[in-house]
């Protein structure tokens, strides 16, 4: 039976909560100050995951969501929230995490607003069904595949790749196989990753069914395979990223930052925040996009053997050692004390668990400044309370939104000892 409830706050994945009765009540697509009838279904944590019914008194601020599929697609939850709202939210979810871990901020910098058409990099999710493929993305909580037009957060190159995807993998998926399309736009042009979900051997015709799709779709690199042994199935030119004074050469699938313009505010932020170090250390470093092509001597740590290969390629063309490149898993391995202290300062991005061992390293250290971006909130301000307790201070902070409309957000901050 349908409940009435008062939508209080956004919760951190983006949905309306509500409280009645003592109990918490989760409803998607809802807005702080509305009035909705939801139905509630499943349990989720400390509260009740409700599906809306109805809206029943709406907020000043919602406003008509621009993509045909939200609502079904899993790929946004907050299209229908105006965007001024929406970005301070965003914003408001760092200072929140920091906030309840003590961590005092001295400088908010002026957040990086998210904009439609902007990601680079984009997983589709295909499955051949019949005569026809659906391509797209995942409904919200479900395996099932909307089948979508057009992408209002894809770069333009990317959304049409989608009926070039759907024909060709028409000729090369058995019925009911899946693959993921991990497609990213580089300097150079279009770099796709065809992974399927289940082993599958490409035949002659196959094979040259997905060169034809390079050709139609002006595509830099088309491999197949997963990301740990892709092959090749045709280069028409080097996908190539320019970072600074350097050019890299990413491994199929590779991980980019979502935006170009997020990462050159980032590496905006870590040139203006650290100047010319002489020896820069960057930990969980990937492909060097914060980094690379800086004047100092540069000391990358990675654990992912594709994108050490191809740090090392880009630093043999610059010459003069002045870049090292070395695999390593700093959950397991981090960087101690005393291997910290020759650095002048340090940039860091970990994945969504953020860098508890390295950061315990990093407190013990030396090491001046420290520059850390991050993606979750909540291990940031983990790690920032630690970085405080060892004397470090939290001298800038910026919010920077390269996931338009989801509840995710990402940040760069600078701490100084």
């Amino acid at each position: 039976m349908p409940l009435t409830l008062d939508i209080l706050e956004m919760g951190a994945r983006g949905d309306g909560i509500a409280e009645l009765e003592g109990e918490h009540y989760f409803v998607a697509f809802t807005l702080p100050g509305e009035v909705v009838e939801a139905e509630p279904r499943d349990r989720r944590g400390e509260g009740v995951v409700a599906e809306l019914v109805e809206i029943v008194a709406p907020s000043r601020h919602r406003e008509a969501p621009p993509c045909a599929h939200f609502g079904v697609c899993g790929g946004c939850a907050l299209q229908h929230w105006r965007h001024d709202v929406y970005s301070a939210w965003k914003a408001a979810l760092i200072e929140r995490a920091l906030k309840q871990r003590g961590v005092a901020v001295l400088a908010h910098e002026p957040p990086l607003l998210g904009a439609p058409g902007e990601r680079r990099r984009v997983d589709f999710v295909l499955r051949r069904q019949g005569k026809r493929v659906l391509a797209g993305f995942h409904e919200r909580g479900s395996a099932r595949i909307v089948d979508v037009g057009h992408c209002v957060i894809a770069r333009p190159a990317l959304t049409a790749l989608l009926e070039p995807l759907r024909a060709t993998l028409a000729q090369v998926l058995p019925e009911g196989a899946a693959a993921d399309a991990i497609a990213n736009e580089t300097d150079s042009g279009i770099d796709v990753l065809l992974r399927p979900h289940k082993r599958l051997s490409l035949s002659l015709d196959q094979r040259q069914a997905l060169v034809g799709l390079a050709d139609r779709a002006d595509l830099a690199r088309l491999s197949w395979g997963d990301r740990a042994n892709p092959e090749p199935i045709v280069t028409r030119r080097a996908p190539v990223l320019i970072v600074g004074d350097a050019t890299v050469e990413p491994p199929p699938g590779a991980f980019l930052q979502a935006t170009k313009r997020g990462e050159l505010a980032m590496r905006e932020a870590v040139g203006a925040w650290l100047g010319e170090p002489a020896k820069l250390a960057d930990l969980f470093g990937g492909i060097g996009a914060l980094s690379l092509g800086g004047p100092g001597r540069l000391s990358l740590f990675e654990s992912d053997k594709a994108s050490v290969a191809a740090v090392g390629a880009a630093a043999r063309k610059i010459g003069g050692n002045r870049v090292a490149a070395e695999r390593r898993d700093l959950f397991r391995n981090p960087l101690l004390e005393k291997e910290l202290d020759a650095f002048d300062a340090v940039v860091l991005d970990p994945p969504r668990a953020g860098a508890a061992a390295q950061v315990a390293e990093l407190a013990r250290s030396k090491v001046a400044r420290v520059v850390y971006a991050a993606c979750d909130p909540g291990s940031f301000a983990r790690d920032a309370r630690v970085l405080q307790d060892a004397g470090y201070r939290l001298e800038k902070l910026k919010a920077i939104d390269q996931f338009l409309w989801s509840g995710h957000v990402e940040s760069i901050a600078l701490f100084v000892k």
